[in-house]
């Protein structure tokens, strides 16, 4: 295993793409879900695919008011790597206390807890609040996927929670600030696909996983197969699997 995309959905007519492109170049997908339909189908790609697929299941804050139940979650979580992509965004619903997003924020974390498995949590606009309700619990390993909270990275690291960064480190300023203020084996690489990215000329996918890599590696001033060594390596401890790098 050479590259890690830590956080994408493989949704679409270009998954099987992804997929095949992912195997021809050795890259560990962590594809991650939004409800119970998309749950079933990572669990059902990281079946057909061991060794390229790892499954993560949940419910995204955009969905939470669309779920009835999550009777099936915890049937799922035995089968799979870990749950995500859950958390908070004012964008969708209430993420005040007592609200749908939070509830359902907590049972997931709840449940993930029980199996010790990792989480992948989004944050947007709301990182005060998830720390807060992380604080609460002792999941097994956290993700902060796509963090953008720069004011509260120190606790982010502090906590011991990994770091994803995506392609806009390729441009972005302020995440090439961040990342460099992370330890580097609290780090992770994401591409969030199948979101384009109009900067980049609306490029998507695993693919962009390398170049993420070499910003890194730039960032960081050291050669691009050590970072490339050390983000794998922080891969597999993030998903409690070993790794030589």
């Amino acid at each position: 295993m050479r590259f890690v995309d830590s956080h994408l959905h493989l949704e679409g007519s270009e998954a099987l793409g992804r997929l095949a492109l992912a195997r021809a170049t050795d890259t560990l997908l962590l594809a991650c879900s939004v409800d119970r339909e998309t749950s079933a189908a990572a669990l059902g790609q990281a079946d057909s695919f061991p060794n390229t697929v790892k499954a993560f299941v949940g419910i995204h804050p955009s969905e939470v008011l669309k779920e009835k139940s999550l009777t099936w979650l915890r049937p799922a979580l035995a089968r799979a790597s870990g749950v995500g992509e859950i958390g908070l965004d004012p964008k969708y619903s209430e993420k005040n206390p007592g609200s749908a997003q939070v509830k359902a924020f907590v049972a997931q974390l709840e449940a993930v807890q029980a199996s010790k498995k990792p989480v992948q949590v989004h944050s947007r606009d709301a990182e005060r609040e998830c720390l807060d309700v992380l604080g609460g619990f002792a999941p097994g390993r956290v993700l902060m996927h796509w963090f953008q909270g720069e004011g509260f990275l120190q606790e982010v690291v502090d906590r011991g929670y990994f770091i994803s960064f995506g392609p806009p480190i390729l441009y972005s300023k302020k995440l090439q600030r961040m990342a460099l203020g992370c330890p580097r084996d609290q780090v992770l690489t994401e591409t969030d696909s199948p979101l384009p990215y109009g900067a980049l000329g609306g490029v998507r996918g695993p693919s962009l996983v390398p170049s993420v890599v070499f910003k890194l590696s730039e960032v960081w001033g050291e050669r691009f197969e050590d970072t490339r060594a050390t983000l794998a390596g922080n891969a597999m401890r993030f998903l409690g699997l070993s790794e030589k790098g």
